[in-house]
């Protein structure tokens, strides 16, 4: 009796929790707008609070690194122990980190900023100059050919002839509407300096006190989860903060270091707007995949207004510092960091960047890595639990699993053949007379 009262007491907060599963998921949808607009109110009221901790997980790697050096330092040089040794290693790695990070960004903001001004201003000077230009080396280059000729001067003529309609029709008018939007400009220029000094006040908080913030979430996933599944959710943690950080650190500096070689060599080829080009390249290639194709279209167009001929010479040196980024650097800084395949890469890219945008594009990869890893795991669980194999070859070309649980294979006949061929020439033997006759046919 009691069995069967818990039997249909399950059944029963099954079905209940099922319910309510699915009327909040109608809810959701039915008032999708309302739940997306709550969303965003809430994340623009903790937007300090989320800018702290990316500044906290992004410098988390040096700081922690400074701190071990530190308090090894003062172990061993000073001979000085305890409480207050851990307290003043955290207190010097924290200046230092944020110091550093400071000087870092400051000198790059330095260096850039005057160089991208520069450029812009030089582009937009010389842009009527430059498509004159380009204009009469078009008709040099095809004055052996009138008739393509006439084709490209009519391309190149629309061309021009839409560009200035779209600046006094469109440009123009917008410049008059846009001094409207001067303050909403302004004020959100303040919200972000606020929002950013903010965040570095709480970064400060998250890094000093990290262990305990990280021991009261393991305390509470643990109490809410149970020791199964807290042990679970805990790993799975500990693997996503393992591919994030090395990602994202390992693709920053791969970024950074693009960006110098761009700088360099672009000065050595005296290429027009090195600075603005080398900057766009060095953004751009944060994002996996389609960065470099993303920051060559438009650095290709500003150096081709500029020079037709050091456009392709440009698009040389793209292709092969992709080539170097992609085959040699890459690979040496984030190794397999995700370990997902490049199908699934693009397949990461094209729906994150297509729901959240740049954001998206950036942490797509490394959030589909770990749902995949996730995915797998549950996979290989639910599999080991009914006795099956795990390994994906064991279902390649699988015709049915017997009643022990063991693969049962049917290959095609080529690969058959294929095989035996194989093994008859790595062992000496002869071949079969069917396979003579399937090699004769």
């Amino acid at each position: 009796m009691k069995e069967s009262l818990k039997k249909y007491f399950g059944l029963g907060v099954t079905i209940v929790a099922t319910g309510a599963v699915t009327l909040l998921i109608f809810f959701c949808i039915y008032k999708f707008a309302a739940l997306t607009a709550a969303v965003k109110k809430l994340i623009g009221i903790l937007m300090p609070v989320l800018v702290g901790i990316v500044i906290a997980y992004v410098l988390s790697p040096l700081y922690n690194w400074l701190w071990r050096k530190i308090l090894r330092l003062l172990h061993h040089t000073l001979k000085w122990h305890g409480r207050g040794a851990i307290r003043c290693a955290g207190i010097l790695a924290m200046t230092a980190t944020f110091l550093g990070a400071g000087a870092v960004l400051a000198g790059l903001l330095a260096l850039i900023i005057p160089q991208i001004i520069m450029s812009v201003s030089s582009f937009a000077s010389t842009l009527p100059s430059n498509l004159m230009h380009v204009s009469q080396s078009l008709q040099k280059l095809l004055a052996n050919n009138p008739e393509i000729e006439e084709t490209a001067m009519s391309l190149y003529a629309q061309g021009v002839s839409y560009i200035e309609e779209w600046i006094q029709n469109s440009f123009t008018p917008s410049m008059q509407d846009a001094m409207g939007y001067i303050s909403i400009g302004v004020m959100s220029t303040v919200s972000f300096v606020k929002n950013f000094f903010i965040g570095l006040i709480v970064a400060v908080y998250l890094l000093s006190g990290k262990e305990k913030f990280l021991s009261q979430m393991t305390r509470c996933t643990y109490a809410l989860f149970g020791a199964r599944w807290g042990n679970v959710i805990t790993e799975y943690a500990r693997y996503a903060n393992q591919v994030f950080i090395g990602f994202i650190s390992g693709k920053l500096l791969d970024s950074l270091i693009i960006f110098l070689i761009s700088v360099v060599v672009l000065n050595i080829m005296n290429m027009p707007y090195a600075m603005l080009v080398s900057v766009i390249i060095g953004v751009t290639n944060i994002i996996p995949f389609f960065g470099p194709f993303i920051g060559a279209i438009p650095s290709f167009i500003i150096i081709l207004i500029n020079s037709p001929i050091q456009s392709l010479y440009f698009l040389i040196f793209v292709l092969a510092l992709q080539q170097f980024d992609g085959n040699i650097l890459g690979p040496k800084i984030l190794g397999n960091s995700t370990g997902l395949p490049s199908f699934w890469v693009l397949f990461a890219i094209l729906l994150f960047g297509g729901l959240f945008g740049f954001i998206g594009m950036l942490i797509g990869v490394p959030v589909f890595a770990v749902l995949t890893h996730i995915f797998k795991d549950i996979l290989n669980r639910r599999l080991k639990q009914q006795h099956l194999p795990t390994e994906t070859a064991s279902y390649a070309y699988l015709d049915h699993i017997d009643g022990d649980g063991n693969p049962v294979q049917h290959k095609p006949k080529q690969e058959q053949e294929a095989q035996e061929l194989e093994e008859a020439v790595l062992t000496g033997g002869t071949i079969k007379p069917e396979d003579e006759e399937s090699e004769q046919s």
